[in-house]
C-alpha cells in the first residue's frame, strides 16, 4: 500500500511534553519535527526548513514571543516560515500577541485541541500563496532586468548600442574628473564596411559584425566597455587608461585582427581597420567634456584613414 503524502513540514515548539503530544496527534498528516525549548528549535530550523512553525508563548528561558521575533528578524532565514503562536489563559488578547510576537496567527491553548489541523491547514494555503507571489515578483524583476539590458544592447551583436555608449562616457567622465585619473575611448572602424555590405550582402556585413564584436570582448578588459555606434564603428571606452595603454590595445588588436578572416563558412576574408583614440588625462578643464573626448577620437579616426590612404597612392 503506498504510503500517503505528507501536506508538509512542522515544527512544534511546546512548552511541555503533554502539548507536544497533543499537537502530533492532530498533525499526523504532516512531517513534524518537535523541540522544547527555543534553543533547540534555532537547531532545527535551517535543516528541516518547515513550512509551518507552531510556539508555545510560555517555552523556559526564552520565551515563545522572543523566540518569533527573533525568526522573523533573522536575516539568514531561507525562506519564509508561517508561524502560529498559542497562548496560555482565557483571556490572553490574541491581536496584541500577534502584534508583539510578529507571528502570522495566534490562538488560545484550548483551542488547539479541536482545531489545530484547519489552523495549520490556513496557514500552509496562506503560505503557498505567498511563495508563489514571491516567485512571481522575482520573475518579474528578471523580466524587468532582462528588458533593460535589451535596451541597452545592440540587436546585432549584443555589444552596448550607442545610447549606453554616451550615457557611460558621461558616467566615467565625471568619475574620471572627481578622482583625477585617466580616461581613454577608441573607436575602432572596419575599412570600407559600406562598400563591403553592398558586394556581400547584409547577412555576410551581420556576420562579420558579430565576429568582430566578439574578438574585442576577448581583447579587451573587464572593465572596459565596448559598443558599437552604427556601420562598422566600433566604441571603447577605457576607464583609468592613458593614452599608452590605449595604444598599447591598439597594438593587440591590430596584430590579432590582422591574423584573423571573417565572414561565413566557406566566404571569408582579410579585412582592415582604422583606429581614433582620445584620452581625458583627469585634469578638469572648463573647456573639455564628453564631447570633446568624442571629437577628438573622430579626428584621430579621420587622420588615421587619410594617412593609410596617402600610403596606398
Amino acid at each position: 500500500m503506498a504510503t500517503k503524502e505528507k501536506l508538509g513540514k512542522v515544527l512544534i515548539v511546546a512548552g511541555s511534553a503533554d502539548a507536544m503530544m497533543n499537537y502530533q496527534m492532530q498533525l499526523s498528516a504532516y512531517t513534524t519535527e518537535t523541540a522544547l525549548n527555543a534553543e533547540a528549535a534555532t537547531d532545527l530550523l535551517d535543516d528541516l526548513e518547515p513550512d509551518i512553525i507552531i510556539i508555545d508563548e510560555k517555552l523556559p528561558s526564552v520565551s515563545g514571543i522572543d523566540l518569533t521575533q527573533w525568526i522573523r528578524t533573522d536575516q539568514a532565514a531561507p525562506h519564509y516560515y508561517s508561524i502560529l503562536i498559542v497562548a496560555q489563559g482565557k483571556h490572553r488578547d490574541l491581536n496584541d500577541l500577534m502584534k508583539q510576537s510578529g507571528a502570522d496567527a495566534a490562538c488560545l491553548y484550548e483551542h488547539t485541541r479541536q482545531d489545530l489541523a484547519s489552523r495549520v491547514d490556513t496557514l500552509m494555503k496562506l503560505k503557498k500563496a505567498h511563495d508563489k507571489a514571491n516567485s512571481l515578483a522575482i520573475k518579474l524583476s528578471h523580466t524587468k532586468e532582462t528588458i533593460r539590458d535589451l535596451e541597452d544592447q545592440d540587436s546585432i551583436t549584443r555589444l552596448y548600442n550607442l545610447s549606453y555608449i554616451n550615457t557611460r562616457l558621461e558616467k566615467e567622465f565625471r568619475h574620471s574628473e572627481r578622482f583625477q585619473v585617466a580616461l581613454s575611448f577608441m573607436i575602432v572602424s572596419i575599412e570600407s564596411f559600406h562598400n563591403l555590405t553592398h558586394s556581400k550582402g547584409p547577412t555576410f556585413a551581420i556576420k562579420v559584425l558579430q565576429q568582430l564584436g566578439n574578438d574585442l570582448i576577448h581583447l579587451t578588459r573587464a572593465d572596459d566597455i565596448v559598443g558599437r555606434s552604427w556601420g562598422g564603428d566600433f566604441y571603447i571606452i577605457l576607464p583609468e587608461t592613458k593614452t599608452e595603454g590605449a595604444e598599447n590595445l591598439k597594438i593587440r588588436m591590430i596584430s590579432h585582427i590582422q591574423d584573423q578572416s571573417y565572414g561565413l563558412d566557406g566566404d571569408k576574408m582579410k579585412l582592415e581597420f582604422n583606429f581614433g583614440i582620445s584620452t581625458f588625462a583627469g585634469e578638469a578643464k572648463a573647456s573639455f567634456g564628453v564631447r570633446e573626448i568624442l571629437l577628438e577620437a573622430e579626428d584621430a579616426l579621420k587622420s588615421n584613414i587619410l594617412l593609410k590612404a596617402s600610403h596606398k597612392m
